[in-house]
């Protein structure tokens, strides 16, 4: 089982991560993948480089039963990385933290968007849906609400934080813009 790392006075001011922004909703079905491909899209177009990360509760095999990684995993390594002329993958199974994550996606990118990772330390941006799901998180625990940066929903909702439509991404880039730009 993987130890969360503490979150710091530093990570509470989300000033360490400044430039990762995780996306939240309370459940499926709420435009989570659908927005941050959207923002991808403008980030490329401004000639940035983007990161994305998934967060999973729990990851799948290394590749397949017999194939070269799966027996590397099989006998212990602690990381593997599969590289071809289009692509590496690096799978980690110790798990090293937060710190670790941020370091890894964020090395020589501008921006990294993370789906999902509700109890991460990072900035999070609540994508809402309130048909399906009446409350959103950031009321629900009023003693994580510091760690939620903004609401995006198809219709406004007053959460008491920025509120963006999911048509505004030229709002949202702006925004995000500027806590990035923010020390």
């Amino acid at each position: 089982m993987c130890k969360r790392n503490f979150i710091s006075k530093e990570q509470k001011d989300h000033t360490m991560y400044r430039n990762i922004v995780s996306f939240v909703a309370k459940g499926t079905d709420s435009g989570k993948t659908y927005l941050i491909e959207r923002l991808i899209e403008e980030y490329k177009k401004r000639g940035m480089k983007v990161a994305a990360v998934k967060h999973a509760s729990h990851l799948g095999q290394v590749d397949k039963e017999g194939k070269d990684t799966h027996r590397f995993a099989r006998k212990g390594a602690d990381r593997i990385v599969l590289f071809s002329d289009h692509a590496l993958m690096l799978y980690e199974f110790s798990c090293p933290g937060t710190d670790y994550l941020a370091e890894l996606a964020g090395r020589s990118m501008d921006i990294v968007f993370v789906e999902g990772f509700k109890k991460g330390p990072f900035p999070k941006i609540e994508v809402f849906n309130p048909s399906l799901y009446g409350t959103p998180l950031c009321l629900e625990n009023p003693e994580e609400k510091d760690a939620y940066i903004a609401l995006v929903s198809r219709e406004p909702f007053d959460a008491g934080l920025p509120w963006f439509s999911f048509d505004d991404i030229e709002g949202l880039c702006a925004f995000i813009d500027g806590r990035i730009r923010q020390k």
